[in-house]
């Protein structure tokens, strides 16, 4: 039942078309409206699933985790401080759902993030994109998430600080030491292949 909340499309369709900001649509959802919530589902839903994926490194995985972080964010509606943006505090649903997740696999089973089918006549580039998920995967979780947030999301040093609750400082240095490492991981690659870049 409670999945009807993000997966049923003829809600989206309904939905009459925005003239409400965020923080009108935010407190008709925490008065009950699946239908105002459903636009803000829409609004974030492919960012949420990315950021799932990146901790989580599965599809599958990451569309239930971020469905079922919308699905919490709902129950936890009326809790929201509605003078606050609702992106950094669905962040926090988020994250510890993935990491609540992560926690459960390292338990049942270490395997490593390569469990990717890789073909011997797949290109170059594919075995850079692995080893770069592969160190991704190794760094500390505040490097891994401004990482993420920042290259795969384009969010600024603000923005990031912001969503993860850090001080703008934090951010930047994180961001120093996990390029670093990365690119320390990647070196191989990079003396072959003049394309890949982690200064920008």
């Amino acid at each position: 039942m409670e999945n009807t909340l993000v997966i049923q499309k003829a809600e989206v369709l309904n939905m009459e078309k925005g003239k409400a900001s965020e923080k009108d649509i935010l407190r008709a959802a925490a008065g009950g409206n699946k239908q105002a919530y459903q636009k803000i589902v829409t609004r974030y839903k492919s960012t949420a699933f990315y950021v799932a994926l990146g901790f989580v490194k599965n599809v599958q995985d990451a569309l239930d985790i971020s469905q079922d972080a919308f699905i919490r964010a709902f129950r936890k509606i009326k809790k929201f401080d509605q003078s606050k943006a609702f992106y950094p505090w669905f962040y926090i649903i988020l994250k510890n759902l993935c990491l609540d997740y992560l926690r459960k696999q390292r338990r049942m089973r270490e395997i490593p993030i390569e469990k990717i089918n890789v073909f011997e006549d797949e290109s170059r580039n594919l075995e850079i994109r692995d080893a770069l998920w592969k160190g991704i995967e190794m760094l500390p979780l505040v490097q891994r998430e401004v990482i993420i947030l920042k290259y795969f999301h384009q969010y600024s040093y603000q923005e990031i600080a912001e969503i993860i609750q850090k001080p703008i400082g934090t951010v930047m240095s994180s961001l120093y030491y996990a390029k670093k490492k990365l690119r320390k991981i990647l070196t191989p690659y990079l003396k072959w292949s003049s394309s890949v870049e982690m200064e920008k």
